[in-house]
Formats: C-alpha cells, structure tokens, sequence
C-alpha cells in the first residue's frame, strides 16, 4: 500500500473508531484486508498459505443494508488504478451483492460509508453460530474407522 493510501485508509479508521457508536454498529464491524503493502518473502508466503488473496478490497462492511449483503471499498491514491486481480474481484464482490466502491481519498470513502448506512437495514435474521467439530474429534472418528 502506497503512504497517501495508508494515510486516507488510517484516517477512515480514525473517523469510523467515533462514527460506528451513531449507527449503532461495534468498531469491528468495519475491517481491512491486509493484502497490499511490501513483506519479507517469508511473510508473503505465510499469508498467501494461510489464505491471503490479491485483490480483495481494502475495507469491508459485511453489514446488510438495503438490497445489499455488505460494502467494499478499495481505496486508491489520486493517481492510483486497479490491479489486474482488483478488476476480477471487484466485479464479483459486486456480483454477489455487495456494493463496491473505488475512493481516492478518505472524505470519500467517509462518503461512500455514510451514503451505505443511511439506507434501510436489510430484514433481520436469527442470529446463530455454528462450532464445527473439533479437530480432536475429527481425528479420533478417522482412527476409528481406520
């Protein structure tokens, strides 16, 4: 990630860390993806093994609003452009119902979040998690079959 996309990303996190609590949403609920940005090649290969994809956007707000399941913004320098993977990404995000937005500059993706959460929340659903079965188990039923 370039510095002045690092700084609009940092001041969006700023701003989020007070705005969340007026729409009701925990700080959490906005994230970023750390894709970007130069690493030791060890590093690279430790996210890339543990399921770090290129071109996921920057920030995602898997928050339902509208006819929407969620936000992505990918934020960009002014003189910034998509990556060849952003451009397969990006689309699909959207291709599934998300809203995607490209800002080049922290004011806009403030914008972008502001237009998204003025909108109607989307019909609620029963809140439920779901534990796998524990790697333990999964190990003990395989031995025993075996």
């Amino acid at each position: 990630m370039k510095d002045e996309e690092f700084r609009h990303q940092v001041a969006l996190f700023q701003w989020w860390a007070y705005a969340c609590k007026g729409y009701s949403l925990p700080e959490f609920a906005l994230m970023a993806y750390p894709a970007g940005g130069l690493r030791h090649k060890s590093t690279a290969g430790k996210l890339k093994a543990s399921g770090t994809r290129r071109g996921i956007p920057d920030c995602l707000l898997p928050v339902a609003r509208g006819n929407f399941h969620g936000l992505a913004i990918e934020l960009k320098s002014q003189s910034g452009r998509q990556t060849d993977q952003q451009k397969v990404v990006l689309p699909w995000f959207a291709s599934v119902g998300w809203r995607v937005e490209v800002a080049y500059s922290s004011e806009a993706a403030i914008a972008v979040l502001k237009d998204y959460l003025r909108q109607a929340p989307a019909r609620a659903r029963p809140a439920t998690v779901t534990t796998s079965t524990a790697p333990q188990q999964i190990f003990a039923d395989a031995d025993a079959r075996n």
